[in-house]
């Protein structure tokens, strides 16, 4: 009887073990999907021509705001009712100005660029692959490989972005290569954590 009793507190511990790192990784579909939808609107108005470039900046910085927001949110692991009702105001807001923006009869002048940046891009694929190594050795989990690759593609959003008027300034270099930086040690955070896949 004793040996049955152990085994079964050690399931008990090891049920706690496995969920915790689910618990401190609070998952709002709502909220992600929403970005997502949002982040659509916004490329959908660059290619029609309805947004143009300064609107599209300001529009990707507040849905940059508002990720910043959910991560610092989500920091400590919980996401209460009322950081929940916040984040859904805040998109709220968000989803209007993009309709606004849309629809005041102001069009950009975006075209295709062949500004390529070697170094961005290489840092790019490095920290896709290093996601990927991440996934396959176990040491990102679903929500951390998740959060990670949203990132990956807000950078990717802000690269088109800055490169859509067929210039990209010293400063938007600078600032993609800060965005990068701070991926790359969330990278190395979310892989030297204590939380396993396996």
């Amino acid at each position: 009887m004793k040996p049955l009793f152990v085994s079964m507190i050690l399931a008990g511990m090891a049920t706690l073990w496995l969920s915790a790192p689910a618990q401190a990784r609070p998952h709002d579909p709502g909220v992600n999907a929403r970005q997502d939808h949002q982040q659509q609107r916004i490329g959908q108005g660059v290619r029609s021509g309805n947004l143009t470039p300064n609107e599209t900046r300001r529009l990707e910085r507040e849905q940059r705001h508002i990720r910043m927001e959910e991560r610092y949110y989500k920091s400590d692991g919980v996401l209460t009712r009322a950081e929940r009702a916040d984040l859904r105001h805040d998109q709220n807001r968000a989803s209007r100005h993009i309709w606004r923006e849309k629809h005041d009869g102001q069009r950009g002048g975006w075209h295709n660029s062949a500004n390529r940046d070697p170094g961005v891009n290489a840092r790019q694929h490095n920290q896709r692959e290093r996601i990927q190594d991440g996934w396959r050795d176990g040491s990102l989990t679903r929500a951390e490989r998740h959060d990670l690759r949203d990132e990956q593609k807000a950078i990717r959003a802000e690269e088109r972005l800055y490169k859509s008027d067929g210039v990209l300034t010293r400063a938007e270099r600078q600032d993609l290569q800060q965005d990068l930086t701070a991926a790359s040690q969330h990278i190395y955070q979310e892989r030297h954590d204590a939380e396993r896949r396996f």
